[in-house]
């Protein structure tokens, strides 16, 4: 069974180690975890991924509310600069316009920061599945813009 890689950014660190005592915790093993403390070490990790410098995630986990740079605008880089990647938003934020913005941007989904991050974990067993049904509708996307 090949590795996975979460990487998850948030400025607050005591989220990261919540989050990946939880993965640990879970039946996920196969995922290998990440911790970046905010957007512009995202942005600076995800520029070395298009060179090679870097290995190049699975699934990015964004904060939505961090400062300097929020998790909005690495998803904005990342739909620019890396279209393909798959993002969620994992945020204590459950603003309508957030949401909006995130699923405009490609995010694949918006969870709201838990004790238990009980459905982001869910989300990640499921991503077989998921990855498989995103692959789908790209593809029927691309001949449907072909034909």
């Amino acid at each position: 069974m090949s590795r996975l890689l979460l990487m998850h950014v948030d400025d607050d660190p005591d989220e990261g180690f919540l989050l990946e005592r939880a993965l640990r915790k879970s039946d996920l093993a196969r995922w290998d975890y990440q911790y970046l403390p905010g957007g512009q070490a995202a942005l600076e990790y995800l520029a070395r991924t298009r060179s090679g410098e870097a290995a190049l995630p699975t699934l990015v986990v964004l904060d939505v509310k961090m400062p300097a740079i929020s998790g909005l605008e690495v998803l904005e880089w990342i739909a620019e600069n890396l279209v393909a990647m798959p993002t969620v938003m994992l945020s204590s934020s459950e603003l309508l316009d957030d949401r909006l913005r995130a699923r405009d941007l490609g995010s694949r989904g918006y969870f709201s920061k838990s004790a238990t991050f009980s459905d982001l974990l869910d989300f990640l067993r499921t991503w077989d599945e998921t990855a498989l049904a995103a692959k789908d509708t790209d593809t029927t996307l691309a001949n449907a813009r072909a034909v």
